[in-house]
């Protein structure tokens, strides 16, 4: 096992008007061909595959209270290249929110001509 490897978890979090980048030093437990097992400071342990390193991922599964957030982790050298990523990446996601949101508006001020009807009726069984 090679100790001299530092694993880092950069955290992007976007919560109404405040923007949060944390970097945080995870500690190498064990390495094989495929994977780094490493742990945090409050003893979570994680498998990342090599693959994986510097991927972004998504940690919102539903937009809820203005909380957007995704994660990465990473070499020491990568930290600067990855918080400009994920900053990116949460910015494509407000954007891809807001034009959601935008069609879902265009379809409320339109409702009168495009408006469908669904009438449900009483099942007799």
């Amino acid at each position: 096992m090679n100790n001299s490897i530092r694993l880092f978890k950069v955290s992007g979090i976007v919560h109404k008007d405040q923007l949060v980048v944390c970097v945080k030093e995870w500690k190498l437990l064990k390495e094989t061909g495929r994977y780094y097992e490493i742990k945090s400071d409050d003893a979570n342990v994680k498998r990342v595959y090599k693959e994986k390193l510097g991927v972004i991922q998504d940690d919102t599964k539903a937009y809820a209270n203005g909380l957007i957030s995704n994660h990465t982790f990473c070499a020491h050298e990568d930290i600067e290249t990855m918080k400009s990523l994920i900053i990116t990446e949460l910015d494509s996601k407000i954007s891809s929110y807001l034009q959601d949101l935008l069609l879902n508006r265009k379809a409320l001020e339109s409702s009168d001509e495009n408006s469908i009807s669904l009438h449900i009726t009483e099942l007799n069984r």
